[in-house]
């Protein structure tokens, strides 16, 4: 098994309720799901927020894995505001020089910040499109679905490369970033992005997915028994690696040491009661010399002696040619 594979395994796992245990104490993602709802209505009207219109239920054929009781099947849009970021037009862009992110800082593993381009923001785009602490950005395109959360104060927006999500009811955003990992690993992502040669992951594909909702305390277990296991599958995904480098090698490295080894005398153990190098190399030359005498063989010349070395292990001389 890959650490991928390990890991997937893991995320898998997590989203389907069998990492952390139940606590019907804690109440239902129903309950959590109708404080949402109350919350998003309030925000209708004040006018903060547009009415959606509601989406069909979910039908068993479209379930993707079964969840506990106490958990519910929800559209995105239902738990969240999100919107696209900014387009940028260097001919069209008026306002001030500010500091956003694309999908080329957004990886799984976290927000780079290294290499932050700047743009022009109106101050009605800087209301708009400024990320808040906690803030979900997906990647729309490129390599779709790839999630990161925006974990500082600092002042930063985001362009239209990246969907950024809000929760509402303060759910973990954690969870659901690990769930689009679990779900880029089963492909499901891929399954509602658009286009052939191109993917993108739409608005409308983003909120079609029907993604678990668990109670709010059982999403922070959730999270933090997955942050538990993260460095052991680090720790096993070094071990992986060098036994794959380990696999490349043994073809030549492995046999040139076991054959240095063999001739060196250090891969048998040694047993003096079977007789020496000496006893045998006189024997041989005794039989060499009676062929000689017989006419079967033609004296040699002999030839010098082995030069000592610095190990006394091999500065012992055997003997020259046929004496």
């Amino acid at each position: 098994m890959t650490p991928q594979e390990l890991k997937n395994s893991i995320l898998q796992l997590a989203i389907q309720g069998r990492l952390a245990p139940q606590r019907p104490e804690e109440g239902t993602a129903e309950e959590l799901y109708r404080q949402i709802q109350r919350e998003k209505a309030a925000l209708v009207k004040a006018g903060k927020i547009k009415k959606e219109k509601p989406l069909p239920e979910i039908t068993e054929e479209e379930v993707p894995f079964e969840i506990p009781e106490g958990w519910k099947w929800v559209h995105l849009n239902y738990i969240v505001t999100s919107g696209l970021g900014k387009t940028l037009d260097k001919a069209k862009n008026t306002g001030v020089s500010c500091p956003y992110l694309c999908s080329i800082n957004v990886y799984w593993t976290g927000i780079d910040t290294e290499k932050v381009k700047e743009a022009l923001f109106t101050d009605d785009d800087r209301e708009k499109y400024r990320l808040q602490k906690g803030d979900l950005l997906i990647c729309e395109g490129g390599d779709v679905g790839r999630s990161a959360i925006w974990e500082s104060d600092d002042e930063m927006y985001y362009q239209n490369a990246l969907h950024r999500v809000r929760f509402y009811g303060d759910i973990n955003p954690y969870f659901y970033r690990y769930l689009l990992e679990c779900y880029k690993g089963l492909g499901i992502i891929n399954e509602y992005s658009k286009g052939v040669t191109i993917k993108h992951l739409v608005q409308n594909s983003l909120y079609a997915m029907w993604l678990p909702l668990p109670p709010h305390a059982e999403q922070k277990r959730i999270v933090a028994k997955i942050e538990e296991l993260l460095p052991y599958i680090d720790r096993y995904e070094k071990a992986w690696s060098r036994l794959e480098d380990f696999n490349k090698r043994f073809p030549t490295d492995m046999q040139k040491s076991i054959l240095q080894l063999a001739i060196q005398g250090k891969l048998v153990p040694q047993r003096p009661k079977e007789g020496t190098g000496e006893a045998l190399y006189r024997q041989i030359q005794a039989e060499k010399q009676s062929l000689i005498r017989s006419g079967q063989l033609k004296k040699e010349k002999p030839l010098p002696e082995i030069p000592p070395t610095k190990s006394p292990s091999t500065s012992r001389r055997v003997g020259n040619g046929c004496g």
